[in-house]
């Protein structure tokens, strides 16, 4: 099963994600010059008056104060993830194509050498610790508090499938077993990304139109998947 025939197989689970009309944008740079302006009287400098603070007094280090701001200096970055909460589904995405990516290339392996090959219990086990960060980290209960009310909707959506993957890795153990868990994170994988697409306000009904052509015959896979190329970004 390819890449694009896996994405219509997921967008047959997705059809209620197609996003509704947006209001048009406001262009708020046209407003600017509506916005009032006020000016500062002007002060002169006999008018000035020096005004003596008393000291603050002087704060006693404790330990790790130093450690602590020298963090905060070295990672503004943390902050601002909390701050906006796109992180979250972001990163799982990441890790859910590392699964899937990991499990595509030990079911290459296992065909010729058997589960038991070492390369395929070591992407296994690459599999097994990317949705085990994932769960744990980045979809956490304390992680989704700090998402946005959207990221969280999309994450308890998830949360029960990507329980069930990490459940049906850890169950493997026959070729058989592997090619179905492979190809069940290959589609939770294109799901979830288009899931976050779609939140992130990219169109889907185009990607549905040319799944509904490969489908009636009107457009062939080749054709289909290099326009997809063209209709799903390839970051975010």
């Amino acid at each position: 099963m390819d890449g694009v025939t896996i994405v219509f197989k997921a967008l047959e689970l997705i059809p209620r994600f197609l996003p509704k009309p947006k209001a048009p944008a406001i262009d708020y740079l046209s407003l600017r010059d509506a916005i009032p302006t006020c000016e500062f009287p002007a002060v002169k400098a006999t008018e000035i008056q020096v005004i003596t603070e008393p000291e603050a007094p002087e704060l006693e280090a404790t330990p790790g104060m130093a450690e602590e701001a020298g963090e905060a200096l070295e990672h503004p970055e943390v902050e601002t993830q909390a701050e906006t909460g796109t992180a979250c589904l972001s990163c799982s995405r990441s890790h859910l194509s590392t699964v899937s990516g990991a499990m595509t290339e030990s079911l290459r392996f296992a065909r010729t050498d058997g589960i038991m090959n070492p390369e395929v219990q070591r992407r296994i086990m690459l599999a097994e610790d990317e949705i085990n960060i994932m769960e744990r980290i980045d979809l956490a209960p304390d992680a989704l508090a700090k998402a946005t009310p959207g990221e969280q909707e999309v994450a308890q959506e998830y949360l029960p499938k990507i329980r069930k993957l990490r459940q049906d890795i850890g169950n493997i153990t026959t070729v058989d077993q592997l090619e179905t868990v492979a190809q069940e994170a290959s589609i939770l994988g294109q799901e979830f990304r288009l899931r976050h697409l779609q939140l992130r306000g990219v169109d889907l009904n185009p990607v549905l139109e040319l799944a509904k052509g490969v489908q009636s015959g009107e457009i062939s896979m080749a054709e289909a998947k290099e326009k997809l190329k063209t209709l799903l970004p390839d970051e975010g």
